[in-house]
């Protein structure tokens, strides 16, 4: 029987993937890296061939900052600030579900293909709640000429889910390589429920056999008849059969016999009667 992990192991494994995400956000995504990360991921130049273009776009959807620029309403700025947390936060919770559905031996595949699949779509459904939050845009290509985020429009929405799911691309790997560390690191101490089959001791099977050559077998066949049928040498009639096929049938009826007396022949008198003494 397979048995899936448990609710507090998979606890302890989703907890720490989230702190590696929650990491690499704060350190990535920053306010600080963001001339680094336009220098490498700028549309026109020789950058935009670069390989490591592709990523560093996909890893800046979540770019987040500590202070607000001037002028800028409040509610960007928190929205700006949401998308992070809701992605980590989301990361965890659809973590403990996936690890819910994985064996708890041998389901290190399962476990990080889930747990790679779930960072793309914490992200995307993180970018959608922000740009909600925030109300204008904060992706590109999501706004109209005024700058306001159009939520009307279908296409909207695929392109923040594409830009989460192109996050969980190339952030979900690490995500679910750390799950799948302290997987291995948490399987010795996995309480494993398994029921066995009694064995009985080896002096059971001496008393069995004891207590089996001692009792009287009630199944013996017709031929052994344990019944008695006393006689005696006065008896004049054969016999009296008792009842019952077998084992202790035989006190069923009360055995009869029949004595006759015996009188001693009469012999010839030579003396009349008197005896010679």
């Amino acid at each position: 029987m397979t048995h899936n992990i448990s609710a507090r192991r998979g606890a302890k494994i989703a907890v720490f993937p989230a702190l590696v995400l929650l990491i690499l956000v704060a350190a990535f995504d920053n306010q600080w890296t963001r001339h680094w990360r336009d220098g490498r991921s700028a549309e026109g130049g020789n950058a935009m061939h670069s390989w490591i273009a592709g990523p560093v776009r996909g890893l800046s959807a979540l770019a987040w900052r500590a202070t607000k620029e001037a002028g800028e309403p409040a509610r960007v700025f928190f929205g700006m600030m949401a998308e992070p947390v809701i992605t980590v936060v989301l990361t965890f919770l659809l973590l403990m579900v996936v690890c819910r559905g994985v064996a708890a031996r041998r389901g290190r595949w399962t476990l990080f293909l889930g747990s790679w699949f779930v960072t793309g779509l914490a992200a995307a459904v993180a970018l959608i709640a922000g740009s909600a939050i925030a109300g204008t845009g904060i992706a590109n290509g999501v706004t109209d000429g005024t700058g306001n985020t159009q939520f009307g429009r279908g296409d909207t929405y695929y392109t923040l889910i594409a830009m989460g799911l192109a996050f969980g691309l190339f952030a979900g790997w690490l995500v679910g390589f750390v799950a799948v560390l302290v997987y291995g690191s948490t399987e010795l101490s996995e309480p494993m429920s398994t029921t066995q089959e009694y064995e009985a001791p080896s002096y059971a099977d001496y008393t069995s056999s004891a207590m089996s050559s001692a009792a009287p077998s009630f199944g013996a066949s017709s031929s052994e008849d344990y019944s008695f049928t006393p006689t005696s040498p006065y008896s004049s009639g054969p016999p009296v059969p008792t009842s019952g096929s077998g084992g202790y049938g035989g006190y069923e009826s009360e055995p009869t016999s029949t004595t006759t007396e015996l009188t001693p022949p009469h012999e010839s008198d030579p003396y009349g009667g008197a005896r010679p003494y």
